[in-house]
């Protein structure tokens, strides 16, 4: 009798701990994440998989990439039109082809403490982007630019991954004042979509935008971008809109007629609860070829820094632009 007391208490105890594992099915959804991305989780019947990460884990709205928050490359654009390219007459005024690659990488912040226990976890929450941007300006002044960015993103939390898609629509009607200021206002739709609800979400944004460059008299001028906007996420972790307030500053170093080399930087602020962080940086340099020529070429890298969630970021990109 005592050791078949002793052998049902073992297996009462064997069957509790198996249903109680991290590994196990949790009908709340507040699963261990070093349970659900750890290897030896896959041996379990209840094998999870990036449809688990539910929208709720994720803090709130993270700066990343695939949320909309445009490539540096499109940020700084020469606001004048190199002088000896005569303007056509027709509708189609310049065409942009960017390709880009970008990489972050968050960490234990990004999630939300009271859904995901993330004490004991130290791997990286990991968003590459591979993508591919098309514009055109169109019009004389006023003129409207179009941007139609196409990504294919692959997001990784510990050792499970997905593969996604990011598209969306960006339109940016602005006037020149004379050949140094401009103002827009910039209207803009993103998507991203893959198997992880966590990631998944859109971004809608309208934003007011001042321009200014100064001459080049000196062989070296600067230009600056002034943004305000309201912008509206659609996801499971947050739907309510904030107000982002950015301001870029770049220098253009006329090295030849034909090589222009771009340092920039940009601060970002927000003053809302929305952001998983409320003021970060973004710098970079690009590198310009033919800047006076109907066809120019660039090649930069940007990156991320003071941000409380974003532990690496960076964006390499090859940018086109052509001039009717």
């Amino acid at each position: 009798m005592k050791y078949s007391f002793l052998f049902v208490s073992l297996l009462l105890s064997s069957f509790l701990a198996v249903s109680g594992s991290p590994g196990s099915h949790d009908s709340s959804g507040k699963a261990d994440l070093q349970a659900l991305t750890s290897p030896g989780h896959h041996g379990h019947p209840y094998n999870h998989g990036p449809a688990d990460l539910k929208g709720s884990y994720r803090k709130g709205v993270t700066q990343g990439y695939y949320l909309g928050f445009r490539s540096l490359a499109d940020e700084m654009r020469d606001l004048r039109r190199p002088s000896n390219i005569p303007v056509t007459s027709g509708f189609l005024k310049t065409l942009y082809i960017d390709v880009h690659y970008m990489n972050q990488e968050f960490n234990g912040k990004f999630f939300n403490a009271d859904e995901v226990d993330t004490s004991g976890y130290d791997e990286p929450i990991e968003n590459d982007l591979y993508g591919l941007t098309l514009g055109l300006g169109l019009g004389g002044n006023p003129n409207l630019q179009v941007r139609i960015p196409l990504s294919i993103s692959r997001f990784e939390v510990g050792d499970l991954d997905d593969r996604g898609f990011t598209t969306g629509i960006e339109l940016f009607p602005n006037y020149r004042i004379n050949d140094y200021v401009s103002w827009g206002v910039n209207i803009g739709y993103i998507n991203s979509s893959s198997d992880f609800p966590i990631f998944d979400e859109s971004m809608t944004n309208i934003s007011f935008e001042a321009m200014a460059e100064s001459s080049t008299a000196y062989g070296m001028n600067w230009s600056g971008r002034l943004s305000i906007g309201q912008y509206y996420p659609s996801n499971d972790a947050n739907d309510e809109s904030f107000w982002l307030f950015r301001g870029a500053l770049a220098l253009h170093y006329h090295l030849h007629e034909n090589f222009t080399l771009l340092p920039f930087v940009r601060l970002n602020y927000s003053n809302g609860d929305v952001l998983t962080d409320s003021l970060w940086v973004d710098y970079g340099t690009e590198f310009i070829l033919m800047p006076n020529a109907p066809w120019n070429f660039s090649l930069g890298i940007a990156g991320v820094g003071g941000h409380d969630v974003i532990e690496e970021g960076m964006e390499f990109y090859f940018s086109t632009k052509k001039n009717f």
